[in-house]
């Protein structure tokens, strides 16, 4: 009886230490995305490290997405430029849809939408996006989230590359 307590209290700690780690790894990608200066091997070597976790969860999908991104945006060649960034799209998308209500996801497509010129014809959901966010800005969590990312959105989201004057006072008006 003794060894199967022992055993069982083994088996839950272990559980607990998966979980944690796997918290630490997406905190992990989340911060080196946030707080790197990246040039494209950097972008590479990045990408490689998300995409060994390959879609455990709709976020990582989101920052493999990201990384993509990235890839495109510190590319040369511009045949790699539309494919990494029609592969971000995807991915994003497709995170999306696993967590529709998720902000964290939500505002990764939409700060890389926005930052996509217009003639790339990739800026299709910015309006939803912005919408989701601006209505549910209060929901963003600093247990998961760190406070420098939240605060990072926040900035963003008051700014006017993102959102029109009445939208920010509805962030603002949200958040007190």
């Amino acid at each position: 009886m003794k060894r199967a307590s022992l055993f069982i209290l083994f088996l839950i700690a272990g559980l607990g230490k998966i979980n944690a780690q796997e918290k630490s790894a997406i905190a992990l990608i989340r911060e080196e995305l946030f707080y790197s200066d990246f040039d494209l091997e950097k972008c590479f070597e990045y990408y490689t490290k998300v995409e060994a976790y390959k879609q455990i969860t709709p976020v990582i999908t989101a920052y493999e997405a990201a990384a993509k991104a990235l890839i495109a945006k510190h590319s040369w060649n511009p045949v790699t430029k539309v494919s990494s960034l029609k592969e971000a799209m995807t991915l994003l998308n497709k995170a999306v849809d696993l967590d529709k209500m998720n902000l964290e996801i939500r505002f990764l497509r939409l700060y890389i939408e926005n930052s996509l010129p217009s003639y790339i014809g990739m800026k299709d959901n910015i309006a939803e996006d912005k919408k989701l966010i601006v209505e549910n800005i209060q929901l963003l969590d600093s247990s998961d989230l760190n406070a420098d990312i939240i605060q990072y959105i926040l900035k963003y989201m008051s700014t006017e590359v993102a959102c029109t004057s009445d939208e920010m006072q509805v962030i603002k008006a949200r958040l007190i």
